[in-house]
């Protein structure tokens, strides 16, 4: 089997199985993909509301879709206690990053990382500069209200928490959020619903963010189906900001980006979302299971395994052999997320979805061999 040369190993992002099994002249489905972080434990559920019945969320595929979304907009809003004009849905969360980046036009910008690529590209389209905050994780990720010093020099200010990849969730943000000086604030909330029970679940929502907000600075917050519902092809997400800025995305924004399918499936996610929850306690029970299973290995400094929502982030042992780590897990048929391309991320992490036992024995077996090997 022919696999990928080294310009094309890892991409942008994780959940490049497409790519991999095209470049390795093999079926997706013999790949073993934990480079991504949807709910894989709800495939069924999502499966039960894709194809319900004989069309299930396709059953509008003869009309072109609602460009605005209303009805999804409505039950979003009741979702977030927000009103509907503070809503916009969009193609995933990543029109709606663009989409902001277009339409507020920063001219410079702060980035918190680890942080999503995509926020990084829209920087290099959009704004005239960008400056990026690398967290460390010898203090576990943390910020302090220091780092925001210069923040008045600052269009805009970004972060991620339940932050992707770094595992944390700011227990300072109060803090943060109240001395920034920034005419805009935009806090991606992606892996919230991940927390569902936990006592960070309120101090995480848009409404508690906007307390905290200085009286100059508006709030911004993205959101995705995608990770919690485990519908990354469905491509659906939304932003919730104040009145004023929700309609200057709208005067951006393509019509029709998102089908009258995802709209459907959006609306029985929310609709059936206890279900969804109610599997939450098994996967944080798998979390542990699979943390134990791969400080086993030996592959990671065992001070550097960290445990985010639905996924794990290592830094090996060696941060140097990363590239190799993937190449070998790679031709194994594993796929992993190396973090190295992650905008304020350190070298040597990686990045792993929680799966169930069966799925991921064969990555410890593998990460055991190759721990041996290199010895």
């Amino acid at each position: 089997m022919t696999h990928p040369s080294p310009k094309s190993r890892q991409g942008a992002h994780g959940g490049e199985v497409f790519r991999i099994a095209r470049q390795s002249n093999t079926s997706v489905d013999t790949i073993a993909d934990f480079s991504s972080n949807a709910n894989s434990l709800c495939r069924d559920l999502t499966e039960s509301i894709l194809f319900a019945g004989t069309q299930g969320a396709f059953k509008d595929y003869h009309h072109y879709p609602d460009t605005w979304s209303e009805e999804l907009t409505e039950a979003i809003a009741a979702h977030e206690s927000v009103t509907t004009d503070e809503v916009i849905v969009g193609h995933g969360s990543t029109e709606t990053i663009f989409l902001t980046f277009q339409q507020l036009a920063p001219k410079r910008v702060l980035l918190v990382g680890p942080m999503f690529s995509e926020y990084e590209k829209a920087c290099k389209i959009f704004a005239e500069s960008y400056d990026v905050i690398t967290c460390s994780s010898e203090n576990s990720f943390a910020i302090s209200e220091e780092m925001f010093a210069n923040s008045s020099l600052y269009d805009l200010i970004v972060f991620c928490s339940p932050n992707n990849p770094a595992t944390i969730t700011y227990d300072n943000m109060q803090a943060i959020l109240s001395c920034i000086e920034s005419p805009y604030i935009l806090i991606d909330s992606t892996y919230r619903e991940f927390m569902y029970g936990l006592p960070e679940y309120d101090s995480t929502q848009t409404k508690q963010y906007r307390e905290w907000c200085s009286n100059n600075t508006k709030l911004i917050t993205m959101h995705s189906f995608t990770k919690f519902f485990y519908c990354t092809g469905v491509r659906l997400g939304y932003a919730i900001s104040d009145g004023n800025t929700i309609g200057r995305l709208r005067k951006g924004k393509m019509p029709w980006t998102v089908t009258a399918s995802a709209q459907h499936a959006g609306l029985e996610f929310l609709a059936n979302i206890e279900k969804y929850r109610q599997r939450l306690p098994q996967l944080c029970e798998l979390r542990e299971e699979f943390t134990s299973a791969i400080r086993q290995t030996n592959t990671f400094a065992p001070e550097k395994i960290f445990a985010g929502v639905n996924y794990l982030f290592c830094q090996l042992a060696e941060p140097e052999r990363g590239t190799e780590l993937y190449d070998y897990l790679l031709k194994k048929n594993i796929l992993v997320r190396l973090c190295d391309n992650i905008p304020g991320t350190e070298s040597g992490f990686i990045r792993m979805q929680v799966k169930t036992p069966p799925e991921w024995a064969a990555l410890i077996t593998a990460l055991t061999n190759w721990t041996t090997r290199i010895a």
